[in-house]
């Protein structure tokens, strides 16, 4: 068990630094919904702007139902103008949102506005 735990732990280390890599807006998107579901503080303060940081933590967990309970995500398309972007993400269950983005720092950030 301990060593399943420690191999899916690799594997998903994996996966994201190599999402970091390629650095567009719906790897940034995915980031974002990764950090959600994880509750990963740290993570979530370097995929979205700190005013949506900011309200995802103030929603906590009502946010990451809401946010997380279309299952995984299925693909991704997005559109790019200058330092904004828009990701629709699809998910397994057929739904689809769109994220906006906004590039800050040479970054792809989600921003979430109330």
């Amino acid at each position: 068990m301990k060593r399943m735990m420690m191999l899916t732990g690799i594997v998903c280390a994996v996966f994201f630094a190599g999402c970091s890599l390629v650095g567009g807006p719906s790897s940034a998107a995915r980031r974002f919904y990764a950090a959600v579901d994880r509750g990963d503080t740290k993570a979530l303060e370097q995929a979205a702007t700190p005013e949506t940081v900011q309200l995802i933590t103030m929603y906590g967990e009502k946010a990451k139902g809401m946010l997380t309970s279309n299952g995984r995500i299925k693909s991704t398309t997005e559109k790019i103008d200058g330092n904004t972007a828009v990701v629709t993400l699809t998910f397994e269950n057929g739904e689809t949102t769109d994220l906006d983005l906004i590039k800050t720092d040479g970054k792809w950030k989600v921003t979430i506005k109330k």
